[in-house]
C-alpha cells in the first residue's frame, strides 16, 4: 500500500518557484554603483567667514537647517533640526540624532 502525502497549500507551493539569489550581494552592489557621487566643493573664504559667523551665533535648543557634506555617501545632505550639542573643541555639533563636523558644513540657516 502506497502512502499519499498530504497536499501543500497553494501558499507554500509558490514559495518553491520564487526566485533566488544566486549572487549573494550582487544586487546591493548595483545598487551602490548607480548611486550619484558628487566630490566635496571647496567653499571660498567669504563662505567660510560665513558659516564662521553662523556657528558663533548657535546655540543648544536652537532650530536650524544645515547642508551638510556626508563622506559615506559622498554627496550633500540637507537636515533641519534642534541642536542638542555643540563641541568646539572637537569641531562638531549634533543635529538631533545626526553628528556633523563643522568642516563639512556647506551652509547654515537659522529658523
Amino acid at each position: 500500500m502506497v502512502k499519499q502525502r498530504a497536499k501543500m497549500p497553494r501558499s507554500q507551493r509558490a514559495k518553491q518557484f520564487a526566485p533566488f539569489d544566486a549572487v549573494v550581494g550582487l544586487r546591493q552592489a548595483l545598487k551602490e554603483k548607480e548611486k550619484i557621487r558628487i566630490p566635496k566643493k571647496e567653499i571660498s573664504e567669504d563662505m567660510a567667514a560665513e558659516i564662521d559667523r553662523a556657528l558663533r551665533c548657535l546655540e543648544k535648543g536652537r532650530i536650524i537647517t544645515v547642508i551638510r557634506y556626508d563622506e559615506a555617501e559622498q554627496n550633500y545632505i540637507q537636515i533641519t533640526g534642534e541642536i542638542k550639542n555643540i563641541d568646539t573643541q572637537k569641531r562638531l555639533m549634533q543635529i538631533e540624532t545626526t553628528y556633523i563636523y563643522f568642516d563639512n558644513i556647506y551652509s547654515i540657516e537659522t529658523n
